[in-house]
């Protein structure tokens, strides 16, 4: 395992689609909060707690831009921030949501791997020239197809079905035939 000295840069920024986030990016947020049903009791003390399973994941991440910061290329994180946005405001600009791959090591480890926006904020100024934006994501998770119906056990009720007002199939109806048979046979002269 490597320590956060040794991933360096990668803690730093998130890679969302194919393109690096301009400036430093901070996850905050505990994006796995378990989907807790918390049910008083009624006429006693205490309660009861029902696990529903896991809400997708919500996170915000902080963006801290400076206009210092040139990547070699002449740009500054200011530069890239207005291109960066249209890519994040991209995942819910048409009519259904487009999620893109997202990854920090961090995201990596809970198992996040595809977003949609979920707001931008207004720009925040410091006193040294620098803005920042925090970004709400959510994870994407299409629905799952439902799995199909198993069968209940017991016996079918013959009366609710389309093949009349039959009665169930008798498991020991070859046995009382038989029997029938030979008290028939028995009785013969």
């Amino acid at each position: 395992m490597s320590t956060p000295y040794q991933q360096g840069d990668t803690l730093n920024r998130i890679i969302l689609g194919t393109v690096a986030s301009p400036g430093l990016a901070t996850i905050q947020g505990n994006p796995r909060d378990p989907n807790w049903d918390i049910q008083k009791a009624k006429g006693s003390t205490g309660s009861s707690t029902v696990l529903n399973g896991a809400p997708v994941a919500q996170f915000t991440i902080l963006f801290e831009l400076s206009g210092d910061e040139d990547d070699g290329t002449g740009n500054t994180d200011f530069d890239r921030w207005d291109a960066f946005q249209r890519l994040i405001e991209s995942t819910t600009s048409g009519p259904k949501p487009t999620a893109l791959t997202i990854y920090h090591p961090d995201l990596a480890a809970a198992k996040i791997t595809e977003v949609v926006n979920g707001g931008v904020s207004l720009p925040s100024y410091d006193k040294k020239g620098g803005k920042s934006y925090t970004v709400k994501f959510l994870e994407f998770k299409p629905p799952k197809p439902k799995a199909p119906a198993k069968p209940k056990g017991g016996t079918q009720n013959y009366a609710n079905t389309d093949e009349g007002k039959r009665s169930p199939p008798d498991p020991n109806a070859a046995a009382k035939q038989r029997v029938a048979d030979l008290v028939k046979q028995a009785k013969q002269p």
